[in-house]
């Protein structure tokens, strides 16, 4: 229609093309007369007049349209070939890319703030009395700062005074994310939005559509008599409340879904609430090892001791603390599991083991996990402390929760998933043994073994994805929007995209390396037994600042509410600005090393040593 060049309108310079549809094509362009990016939908020439009465009615929706989830209309040119309008640029892909939902809170804040902006500018549309009717992850796109914006409003229908386009055997709309009433020609309302944004979160988090056929017919006929798989099926990271939301968009009756949008994004919001509750019972923050915490002390002011107790002997590398319903988990090398209240340190039980526990707790259910030195693996009831089960020999090398399921990485070489009843539903045997815990990220499971070849597997049946060869021996990695973060013993990471599976860039830390570096906000933070924090970008891997510790670090460091905290060998605690590195924090715990890393909880920090000190910061 048009090449990059052409004038529109005497204002409008076309760049390029970014789509094109049936009744219209949508230009990149850029305004002369305002000098920005915009958006041109040009209407087709020739077209029925069936279609270009949609086309008009994008425009008069638009135009009575103004919320900051809501494309922006800025301009209206109607000459005599063209009919068109500008609109902003919206350059940061669908929302479908925010999926499928991971075990870090960075990854599960991103979508579920999107989601709760969608819904309530859903609500915003259907108190005008309006319903989109197409709803679909193309239709909802996301700026480069990460907030959605839908768009496309051609098939919107007016709910009082439009009831023209309702009529029986006319169906417009997009198979995959279709109402059954709207399959079936039926009358459509606010509820049929509802059902097509439970079909667009189904696909997000679990990277599959609810219904999928060989035709558009035959997933019509789906959407009109199955039912969906539960989500968290799919996806065991989906959590259940999410799950059961979901499940309840996707009813067939109109009247059984939720009636009001507004009312999704408080469930949404109550959702995330509970992510970043939870983020303190996960290892290093969850699956994804991203060491990454929304909660902690507030962040204008330097820290506060709010508590100090002495235990017998404190968490040793690769164990350390971990948070449950108010309670702080404490793996001793005194053969024990101590419980404490989180609110002033109080000892309320004590869980014997056989030996030293030598990784932080895990949880799946009602159950917690405890691996110890001597190669057993304990299933815990919680709160009881009654052991169910003991396997002597599973020689666990990490663990992570998958929902009910729990997955592990076995020092004999073995990457297995396990159902609540400990069957394996699937297992896969590295080329060699492995010390290291999994990694779990974009529906993969990941192990590396002691010769340095990562192997990943899907994480529904463990078939083999891909494989790539370190050569090095490795150290504990992570991951995050899609960038796995290999790190070398001696200190080079590694960004490597998962997607073209190809090294991205590559940094190299002074001195050995031992814990995860931490992911947030789109930086890594890495520390090294040279005593250096060193914060980089996750996409190009330059580095952005540096600090000296003047001490040796093993553990991981802690990025928790826009803080950076790091512990060392020499018992002390420092905090810094995570933007720019400024220190606000410096103390010294105890003479004895922390190997533990600092672990948010609520609005306090806490932090153990290897003796047995434990401090609460607020």
């Amino acid at each position: 229609m048009f090449e990059p060049g052409h004038v529109l309108g005497d204002r409008y310079e076309i760049e390029g093309l970014l789509g094109q549809g049936g009744m219209a094509h949508v230009f990149a362009a850029h305004d002369r007369h305002l000098d920005r990016s915009v958006a041109l939908k040009v209407l087709r020439p020739h077209l029925t007049e069936t279609d270009a009465e949609r086309f008009r009615r994008e425009i008069q929706a638009l135009a009575r349209l103004s919320h900051p989830g809501i494309v922006t209309i800025f301009d209206l040119g109607v000459g005599s070939e063209w009919v068109y309008f500008a609109m902003e640029r919206i350059d940061g892909g669908v929302f479908t890319d925010l999926g499928p939902f991971e075990d870090d809170l960075g990854s599960q804040t991103r979508f579920l703030r999107a989601a709760v902006t969608v819904a309530e500018t859903l609500g915003y549309v259907h108190q005008l009395g309006m319903v989109h009717r197409d709803l679909t992850p193309r239709n909802i796109l996301m700026s480069s700062r990460g907030a959605p914006k839908l768009m496309d409003f051609g098939l919107v229908q007016l709910t009082e005074s439009s009831r023209e386009l309702t009529k029986t055997g006319f169906t417009l709309g997009t198979p995959h994310y279709m109402a059954p009433e709207q399959a079936t020609g039926g009358m459509t309302d606010a509820t049929t939005d509802i059902y097509a944004f439970g079909a667009v979160l189904y696909r997000t988090v679990t990277g599959e559509s609810a219904f999928d056929a060989a035709n558009d017919q035959a997933v019509l006929y789906r959407h009109v008599y199955d039912n969906a798989v539960p989500a968290i099926e799919r996806n065991p990271l989906v959590p259940d409340d999410l799950s059961e939301l979901i499940a309840s968009m996707l009813e067939k009756t109109p009247e059984r879904r939720p009636r009001s949008a507004f009312a999704i994004a408080e469930t949404l919001r109550a959702i995330l609430r509970s992510q970043e509750d939870l983020a303190a019972s996960r290892a290093a923050g969850g699956a994804s090892r991203t060491s990454s915490y929304s909660t902690g002390p507030v962040a204008h002011r330097a820290l506060r001791e709010a508590w100090r107790i002495r235990l017998e002997r404190g968490p040793q590398w690769p164990a350390g603390l971990a948070a449950l319903d108010g309670f702080i988990l404490a793996g001793l090398r005194s053969d024990t599991l101590a419980v404490l209240r989180a609110r002033d340190g109080g000892r309320v039980a004590r869980f014997e083991l056989q030996d030293e526990v030598d990784q932080v707790p895990v949880r799946t259910g009602q159950q917690l996990w405890v691996s110890t030195r001597d190669g057993a693996l304990s299933e815990i009831s919680w709160p009881s402390g009654r052991t169910n089960w003991r396997g002597e020999d599973v020689d666990a090398a990490g663990l992570a929760a998958l929902g009910t399921d729990l997955l592990l990485t076995r020092r004999d070489g073995l990457m297995e998933r396990w159902l609540p009843n400990k069957s394996v539903r699937w297992s896969y045997a590295l080329e060699a043994a492995t010390e290291l815990p999994p990694i779990v990220h974009a529906g993969q499971a990941m192990a590396i073994d002691t010769h340095g070849m990562l192997i990943a597997v899907d994480l529904s049946d463990g078939r083999e994805t891909f494989r790539v060869g370190l050569e090095a021996q490795p150290a504990q990695a992570a991951a995050s929007q899609g960038i796995l973060l290999l790190q070398e013993r001696s200190g080079e990471i590694h960004g490597f995209a998962l997607r073209s599976r190809e090294v991205m860039w590559s940094f190299g830390l002074e001195g050995d390396t031992y814990g995860s570096p931490a992911i947030a906000g789109g930086r890594v933070y890495a520390t090294s037994w040279a005593g250096s924090l060193v914060c980089i970008s996750l996409e190009h891997g330059d580095a952005i600042w540096s600090r000296e510790l003047g001490a040796a670090v093993t553990a991981s460091p802690t990025v928790a509410a826009g803080r950076v905290w790091v512990v060392t060998e020499a018992g002390s605690l420092h905090g810094f600005e995570a933007s720019d590195g400024r220190e606000v924090d410096v103390r010294s715990i105890s003479s004895a090393p922390i190997q533990a890393p600092a672990l948010p909880v609520g609005g306090r920090l806490l932090v153990a040593s290897t003796d047995g000190t434990v401090v609460a910061f607020d």
